[in-house]
């Protein structure tokens, strides 16, 4: 069995946890030896058998003063996909060695501190090995002696090495830290830090093949709550219904549904950001074929407490680049943002659809199931959000776009809704070459004509587009409403039909008529009976010139102004009937 290598850094993780015992009050090497095979035989239970506790060659319990210690020499776990496999037939790790010691925290807690294995090896069933290497590598926990609970939690490693040596596969990297603690407020409330940070990070794949860097990983986020025992009575609950589960088979993972009403109330702020700095990769010889400045995806959410909540979703890159062989240059997004915030949510309304949520669990009759669906809806409608777009922008060689909106109302109800947005776009001629065939593309320039040209602070053109919807108007482009271009295509018996943006283009006599009468009134024209992207701009020109709504559809107000003869639509054929011929 080869193991393969993009899985084994979680396995060799996995088995670091077995370092990690429940906490307990008395510092006493006997009790930390029973919390330890305790943990190990849980570990068993827990994965059904697939990860197998297979010994140490050494195993020494002591006591230094307050502190208990456990020296573990040569620890080895066994993991496989059957838990019936023999020993002969499971992969294993070899730990060199882990140390433990306890000792009596602040606060009656317990504290725990780490020396992780220098080498932990896994050794796969046909005879691979992979290695992980760490340097002055160690960890810190403190743990609430009562409920067993990890307060606070602390990992830093110098610097770690990764390799299969049967294919030469690796990934390195210098410092990481992590901390994450749980801190009580003096009001009764809680605030959760959490923070990780990796650096230097290397690595080469032969089966790519691929070989990079990436400077900088790191993860930074916070919660915060006005009731820490409330929190901490949800975290007990959390914790038995998972243990229930894994105690069952046919445990199902609807349960979970049950809390989310709860969750709700627990958080004042929720908030995290991941960001990745300095990504080159490249062929072992070569020019890098994808670097990458910085990325970073965050969100927060606030309010969930009170009567409103916000979200507030933010994903960014900059500084992209992709090597001309695997994308036109032309088309690479150097820069993008995804910056969308959900502002005014009703917590109470939320509170009801994850209620509802939680009785549409596995299970549950045709009946509770209509009745949830109904709440969720009728809850739906009563949010009345207002979605926010802080930015939205897109950057290429060649192109630019960018923009700003907000929308207020029920997404279910049309009573009150409205919604506006700003569009500034840089390189608008080149647009049509980024989506290539993309249907409507030839109406491009109309879009051009209705917008309004500006000059940015480098000198550089824009056309800019402001977009508004409302009852009555459900879509204006710079004051001009352009819904005709989402109508049906039907038209009534007697009337003609309107001209308007299509794929394929409109074609026959209305539209060579049209077109006539455009270049009568000295509007250049195509006139190949086509109702095309450049005839849609020339009616746009006529209809700004005549004071018409702009939106480049042919209706009876711009028929009527052009003086083309109404024609109606050619019937449609009757439906054959049954047996007829």
């Amino acid at each position: 069995m080869r193991v393969n290598f993009r899985s084994t850094a979680a396995a060799l993780a996995l088995g670091l946890a077995l370092a990690t015992p429940a906490g307990a009050a008395e510092p006493a090497a006997a009790d930390l030896k029973a919390e330890i095979e305790g943990f190990l035989d849980r570990l068993e239970k827990s994965s059904d058998g697939l990860i197998r506790w297979d010994g140490a060659d050494r195993m020494e319990f002591r006591r230094d003063g307050d502190r208990a210690i456990a020296d573990i020499g040569n620890a080895r776990i066994s993991i496989a996909p059957d838990a019936d496999k023999p020993t002969a037939e499971r992969a294993r790790i070899v730990f060199d060695h882990i140390e433990i010691r306890r000792a009596p925290g602040p606060e009656g807690t317990t504290a725990l501190s780490f020396v992780l294995p220098a080498q932990s090896v896994l050794h796969s069933t046909d005879g691979g090995e992979t290695r992980l290497t760490l340097k002055d590598a160690t960890a810190d926990a403190i743990i609430e002696a009562k409920s067993s609970r990890t307060r606070e939690i602390g990992v830093a490693v110098a610097g770690a090495r990764l390799e299969d040596r049967a294919n030469g596969n690796r990934i390195a990297f210098g410092p990481l830290s992590l901390s994450s603690k749980i801190v009580g407020t003096a009001d009764g409330g809680w605030t959760a830090p959490s923070i990780f940070e990796l650096k230097g990070v290397t690595f080469s794949f032969a089966d790519g093949p691929v070989e990079g860097a990436i400077d900088r990983i790191a993860y930074d986020g916070s919660a915060t709550g006005s009731d820490l025992a409330a929190f901490n009575r949800f975290r007990d609950r959390l914790e038995a219904l998972r243990e229930a589960q894994a105690s069952r088979a046919d445990a199902s993972p609807d349960a979970m549904l049950e809390l989310l009403p709860d969750l709700v109330t627990l958080f004042g702020l929720a908030k995290g950001e991941f960001t990745l700095e300095g990504l080159a990769a490249r062929p072992p010889t070569g020019e890098p074929f994808v670097t990458l400045k910085k990325a970073s995806m965050g969100g927060a959410l606030t309010g969930l407490s009170g009567e409103k909540a916000a979200l507030r979703v933010t994903v960014r890159h900059d500084g992209l680049s992709i090597a001309p062989g695997l994308v036109d240059a032309g088309k690479v997004p150097q820069r993008a943002v995804f910056d969308v915030g959900l502002e005014d949510m009703g917590t109470e309304a939320l509170r009801s659809i994850l209620d509802a949520l939680g009785k549409m669990r596995e299970g549950a009759s045709d009946t509770d199931k209509e009745k949830a669906e109904q709440q969720m809806m009728a809850a739906a409608a009563m949010l009345t959000p207002v979605l926010r777009i802080h930015e939205l922008a897109l950057d290429t060689p060649d192109i630019g776009v960018a923009a700003t909106g907000e929308a207020k109302g029920s997404p279910l109800s049309m009573k009150g809704f409205s919604a506006a947005a700003d569009v500034t776009v840089r390189g608008f001629a080149a647009l049509a070459g980024l989506v290539g065939d993309a249907p409507l593309v030839s109406y491009l320039p109309l879009l051009q004509e209705i917008g309004t040209t500006a000059t940015a602070a480098d000198g550089t053109k824009r056309i800019q587009f402001h977009l508004a919807s409302a009852p009555q108007k459900w879509i204006t482009l710079n004051g001009s409403d352009v819904s005709a271009w989402f109508a049906g295509n039907d038209t009534p018996p007697g009337k003609a039909r309107d001209l308007r943006p299509a794929d394929p283009a409109m074609t026959g006599e209305d539209v060579r008529a049209v077109q006539q009468a455009l270049a009568a009134a000295r509007i250049d024209t195509p006139q190949n009976g086509a109702y095309d992207g450049a005839t849609a701009v020339a009616v746009a020109r006529f209809q700004k010139a005549n004071a018409l709504n702009v939106d480049g559809v042919v209706d009876a107000a711009t028929r009527q102004r052009l003086g083309v003869k109404t024609e109606p639509a050619a019937p449609k054929p009757a439906p054959a009937r049954p047996g007829s011929r």
